[in-house]
């Protein structure tokens, strides 16, 4: 008596599948039916079988009128009469042993298997921005292929020296509280604090200090739960980065920064790069490279001068970012931070990092040349052809911008390097992005070799890590020090908004 998990099938179908087993070379498979070869039937013995398992089949499908037991459903029962089993749908799978498993990934229209297509892969990605539309260059930085320009070299020795403190960032009045403090004390034994790490001049006392150390060790213990439990990326984000950012906000930051999570927030794709993908149908089409980051820094609305800065930038030009959101789009932004988990991928972070990086330069060229081309407030509804159109030509800067009639605008137009940071886990690693073509092109070096130990792995890499924020904040609004520079807010961003807002506020100094 014939099987009847196998009668559902017709016996041109089960033969070839029964023929294709048996000739496996898997051993597994070859003593799979031990039984003798089936003999050769006779056309009459052959079509009587055909009937019979056709109408089994038939029956079957209509749920078993005659009153035949309920066969089990087997890997086959989705094969139709006239199907291979090259010619399954797509997804599903034929195990065949313990090691072989034939996966059919799909079918064309003709029934031809085809592959799903692969996801490309960040770094091919990085490749290609270098030759987008326009391109974003990111490479190490001691290996460029030509010398920086001048300016460019400069401006990097400086923020280098700025962002590369390695002493005297922990006030002196906690050294006795971190030493006995059983949540430091397995981390000190292993690696102990330098004396030379703790600021003497700082005369703040331990009372005073509370609740930066307390804000510290909280940072502390939850980048070693990460670590512990290989918690996510948003675990990461929320509980170790944006505490830390908080916490260097609020030591160095004067009470004119935000903190901004803009994980969900779109960028505006007039300041994207685009690389060619072409179509049978359309061969010169443009797919435009879009990626967000986590956090950035903005001037924070609750500061009364920048709240009447931007409340005349409402009424003339509210457009000052380059996201799409309702609220980061009207405040400036500085810097991008871009976060993975301990074995996130680096290229990835990179490219997300160098992508927000590239849009936020761009916005701010545009907002420079619109300051600098006789830009009239009471047209604020108003943007350029080209603006509008996404037109990379709204991206120039006039040489002669401090020359045009009726503009007093006394600053350098292109805008300044700004540092970008790139976060793996514990490790926080630090690039300089710049502008380094009038059409848009943006170079990112990084990351910077130089800047070792900012990591989240000790309680003075915490500390140090606020620090370098600290700087970061500063050398966008503050001075060196030799307090001869006013950052890029007293440079550039400033004057600039002042103009497209008519020269009404105060700017935040």
């Amino acid at each position: 008596m014939d099987d009847p998990q196998h009668l559902s099938l017709p016996y041109d179908t089960r033969d070839r599948i029964h023929t294709w087993l048996c000739g496996s070379p898997e051993p597994a498979l070859a003593a799979l039916p031990n039984r003798p070869p089936t003999p050769p039937r006779s056309p009459s013995s052959q079509l009587r079988k055909h009937r019979r398992d056709s109408s089994l089949y038939d029956s079957d499908m209509e749920g078993s009128r005659d009153g035949s037991p309920k066969r089990r459903r087997g890997n086959d029962d989705n094969i139709a009469p006239a199907q291979s089993v090259s010619q399954v749908g797509v997804g599903s799978v034929l195990a065949l042993s313990e090691r072989t498993t034939l996966t059919a990934t799909g079918t064309g229209g003709s029934g031809v298997v085809v592959d799903r297509k692969r996801s490309v892969s960040p770094s091919r990605h990085l490749t290609a921005l270098r030759t987008a539309q326009p391109a974003i260059t990111l490479g190490p930085i001691t290996m460029h292929k030509t010398p920086l320009p001048k300016d460019v070299a400069v401006d990097i020795g400086k923020l280098r020296k700025r962002l590369s403190a390695r002493h005297g960032y922990i006030p002196a009045g906690l050294q006795e509280a971190i030493c006995r403090d059983p949540v430091f004390l397995p981390s000190l034994d292993i690696d102990p604090i330098d004396e030379e790490e703790f600021d003497e001049a700082d005369s703040q006392n331990a009372a005073e200090l509370a609740d930066t150390l307390r804000r510290v060790k909280t940072i502390f213990q939850n980048a070693r739960l990460c670590t512990e439990y290989g918690r996510d990326e948003n675990a990461w984000c929320f509980d170790v980065v944006y505490p830390l950012l908080e916490l260097a906000i609020k030591l160095h930051g004067k009470d004119k920064w935000r903190c901004e999570s803009v994980q969900s927030q779109s960028l505006s794709p007039r300041y994207l790069s685009s690389i060619p993908d072409p179509t049978h149908t359309s061969p010169t089409r443009m797919k435009t490279l879009y990626r967000k980051t986590d956090f950035c820094f903005s001037t924070s609305r609750l500061d009364p001068a920048f709240a009447s800065l931007y409340d005349h930038l409402e009424r003339t030009y509210p457009e000052v970012s380059h996201t799409t959101d309702n609220f980061t789009s009207r405040v400036a932004l500085f810097s991008g931070i871009e976060v993975k988990p301990e074995n996130g991928d680096h290229k990835e972070a990179e490219l997300q990092m160098g992508i927000w990086m590239a849009g936020s330069l761009r916005k701010k060229a545009s907002l420079a040349t619109q300051a600098v081309s006789g830009f009239q407030p009471s047209h604020a509804s108003t943007r350029s052809a080209a603006e509008e159109a996404g037109d990379i030509a709204a991206y120039p800067l006039a040489a002669e911008a401090d020359a045009t009639p009726g503009v007093t605008l006394n600053v350098n137009t292109v805008p300044p390097l700004e540092p970008a940071i790139t976060i793996i886990g514990h490790e926080h690693k630090v690039y300089y992005a710049y502008l380094s073509g009038s059409g848009g092109d943006v170079t990112i070096l990084g990351p910077d070799e130089k800047l070792v130990g900012l990591t989240t792995r000790s309680v003075q890499g915490i500390f140090r890590l606020v620090r370098f924020y600290g700087a970061v904040l500063e050398y966008c609004y503050g001075v060196d020090e030799e307090e001869t520079e006013k950052g890029v807010w007293g440079t550039f961003l400033g004057p600039v908004l002042r103009v497209l807002a008519g020269n009404g506020g105060g700017g935040g100094g």
